[in-house]
């Protein structure tokens, strides 16, 4: 009989494990190049901002775990928008997420020379850390056009390294750095930091957290995506927020926030240009006057050396020895160490725990940096199965979904995106793609809460493997509070992105824009509607199952129906690795014996079996041919599809008149009601041209009955 086996576009292979993986990989490794953007703006309030940013975001993987497991789609946010409103929302929220995941992919990149660049200084330098931010590009985008299974298993191996490093990390520093009195002490809100900074960290702490997505986006290939995905969601964000919290405590107990006095232009109110020089430490410089001052703030090319910039004062001007000055706050961690955060918190244990930097140096340079690597690999591969997804609903041109043939995976979307990704590496700007964070990212987030109130009044009976808690019943259905709080606060984060990061407003809805343009002239070109989903009939689950077989059996008796049907047969194996049985029947007339010679008919069924074996040597298939007597080829067909277990038999049949409510030939017929597994029958009109290979081999037996005598002479002798 036919075996079915279940097919689906992008297989289910990943199971708790991996998806635990592409979460940590994803989520865990961002604060290792998120923090030191964090507490560049936040100084002292880093941990705290990251724990109120942190408990949104465990509201928001409730959202995601809901629609996960109720729609384990490819897409993500963007099948929930799509399901709970219309394609054009579901666009909109794919379309930004999209924006934030290739620069979390850009900077993931651009930071891993810099982790690397502790063990290899040159590393850090122009042009060696372009060109690894470039080669780590491309070899995610190899990994994830090889397939989903490969990068999976990276992940889950990464994620476990990642997750005891950052641990040792933090009971390290726990217990040897850790400084409460320091971490409260260094808190003057409105100053140390203003306010201004303040609300410009919060979207990069939110950047911390933009991996839940990519967890979703794994859902349709999930093997037990009701179950397993919103496990991994709802362990997995709790424990990041908790470790987070817990490294921003260390990292500012060991580079606690201090200041550098520099003067002020009286006649253009900013700061002037600082000198300064390498120190000691990598990375850390001093001022050019004074090598014992070390410098907390950002220090940037000028010329052939480094100099604080121009910048305006923060804090109040005051006078300096007769000099107008002023104050500039930082931290280490947002500066010296910006590209490698944690390689800030070896730096700074102890002298005499020098054996102990020695072994961690190398070890936490090598890991972050590998899960730096983990952590673009997984939304490289999240954000190509969204693009897949968008291309199957008809909203961006099917081009950018197409899937490669024997490894199933999203390649153009995946190249497009790393080509994008490699495009942001260009300017050499860790800032502006800081500057950048956070647009998209609470975009999709806000649509995900939204999307999750709508579907509890749209679709009250849809079924819901998890459910959000604290619920309240508000007109006819039960009112998630927790998606409407965090649709609230990611749409305030984002409004707090749009106004205080200009770079990331202009690319933000440049982005939106363009990709706008795309949806509606591609909605157009395939006439489908822009704001809604045609009607589709849902198909059964047996219309999406592929159809096995192991034998197959082909009747030939050289007419070119008989020729198709071999044809048929061979694309048919060759597809499914089957064998062929060929078999051609000589009738023997009643008057004679059953073990009649019949030379002449043998030779010629022989060259008919013949010709059907070439067509399936061109073919490469494997292929038996049987030479049957027997009085009724009808029977002698069902006879051998028994004896050799074949799954289905392949006929050609003349289209008659219909005599008795009969439609095929007694042959035909009697195949269709004895056969022992399926037929497949190819059914054509009366006048159907049927000259075929046997013309060829009557052509042949007439070129050669000088020598052998002809059936008609056989028959006068």
């Amino acid at each position: 009989m036919a075996h079915r086996r279940q097919q689906d576009a992008l297989s289910r292979v990943v199971g708790i494990g991996g998806l635990f993986g592409t979460a940590y990989g994803y989520v865990g490794t961002s604060i290792y190049f998120v923090l030191g953007g964090i507490a560049l703006y936040s100084l002292g309030v880093t941990p705290f901002l990251i724990l109120v940013v942190g408990l949104v975001f465990i509201v928001t993987a409730w959202s995601y775990a809901e629609g996960s497991a109720a729609m384990p789609e490819a897409s993500g946010v963007a099948s929930f928008a799509r399901r709970a409103f219309d394609p054009m929302t579901g666009f909109i929220a794919a379309w930004a997420l999209l924006l934030d995941s290739i620069i979390l992919v850009a900077i993931a990149c651009s930071f891993v020379p810099y982790y690397l660049g502790v063990i290899w200084p040159q590393l850090q330098e122009w042009p060696y850390a372009f060109l690894i931010g470039i080669g780590a590009v491309a070899l995610l985008v190899a990994l994830n056009v090889l397939g989903l299974q490969e990068s999976v298993r990276l992940s889950s191996l990464m994620a476990v390294l990642g997750l005891a490093t950052l641990l040792l990390l933090i009971v390290v520093g726990f217990f040897v750095l850790l400084k409460p009195g320091v971490v409260w002490g260094q808190i003057d809100l409105g100053s140390v930091p203003t306010w201004g900074r303040l609300l410009y960290a919060v979207p990069l702490a939110a950047a911390a957290f933009i991996g839940l997505d990519a967890i979703s986006s794994r859902a349709e290939s999930a093997m037990h995506p009701a179950r397993d995905v919103p496990k991994a969601i709802n362990v997995v964000m709790p424990l990041i927020v908790a470790l987070s919290v817990g490294l921003g405590v260390v990292a500012l107990s060991a580079l606690p926030v201090d200041s550098n006095t520099v003067p002020v232009d009286a006649t253009t109110g900013l700061t002037q240009p600082v000198p300064v020089v390498p120190g000691e430490e990598q990375g850390v410089f001093v001022l050019a006057s004074d090598h014992t001052v070390t410098v907390v703030v950002p220090v940037e090319q000028r010329g052939t050396g480094q100099v604080i910039p121009a910048q305006k004062p923060a804090g109040e001007v005051f006078s300096d020895g007769g000099q107008p000055s002023t104050r500039l706050y930082g931290t280490l961690l947002g500066s010296a160490y910006l590209q490698n955060p944690v390689m800030g918190l070896v730096a700074s244990l102890p002298d005499d725990l020098e054996w102990l930097k020695a072994v961690l140096r190398p070890w936490v340079a090598i890991v972050i940096a590998i899960a730096l690597l983990l952590a673009a690999n997984a939304v490289v591969g999240g954000s190509a199965r969204i693009i897949y997804s968008l291309a199957r609903h008809h909203q961006v041109p099917a081009v950018l979904g197409r899937v490669n043939a024997s490894r199933m995976t999203p390649y153009v979307g995946i190249v497009l995106f790393g080509v994008a990704a490699v495009i942001l590496l260009i300017p050499k700007d860790p800032m502006l793609l800081l500057g950048l964070f956070g647009f998209g990212a609470m975009v999709a987030f806000t649509l995900t809460h939204l999307s999750v109130i709508a579907l509890r009044y749209r679709e009250p009976a849809l079924a819901r493997p998890f459910v959000v808690p604290l619920n309240l019943r508000f007109r006819g259905a039960l009112l998630p509070l927790p998606a409407v709080f965090g649709a609230v606060a990611t749409a305030l984060i984002w409004a707090l992105m749009v106004a205080t990061h200009p770079a990331g407003r202009i690319v933000g809805f440049a982005w939106m824009a363009a990709g706008l343009v795309l949806y509606v002239l591609h909605r157009r070109s395939v006439r489908q509607p822009l704001l809604r989903q045609p009607q589709e009939t849902r198909l059964p689950s047996t219309a999406l199952s592929d159809v096995d077989y192991d034998r197959i059996l082909v009747p030939v008796d050289g007419t070119r129906l008989s020729d198709e049907m071999m044809v048929l047969g061979c694309q048919l194996a060759a597809d499914k690795g089957a064998t062929i049985d060929v078999v051609h029947v000589i009738e023997i007339p009643m008057q004679l014996p059953l073990d009649a010679p019949l030379a002449d008919e043998r030779r010629r069924g022989k060259m008919v079996l013949d010709a059907a074996m070439a067509v399936a040597r061109e073919f490469g298939v494997d292929a038996w041919p049987h030479l049957v007597a027997a009085r009724q080829s009808g029977r002698a067909i069902v006879d051998t599809a028994e004896e050799w277990n074949a799954d289905v038999v392949i006929v050609g049949a003349v289209k008659k008149r219909r005599v008795d409510g009969r439609l095929f030939g007694d042959a035909v017929t009697y195949v269709l009601r004895h056969a022992p597994g399926e037929v497949l029958v190819n059914l054509v009109p009366g006048d159907y041209p049927m000259q075929g290979s046997a013309a060829e081999i009557e052509a042949e037996l007439v070129a050669t009955a000088p020598e052998k005598g002809s059936r008609a002479d056989v028959e006068r002798k």
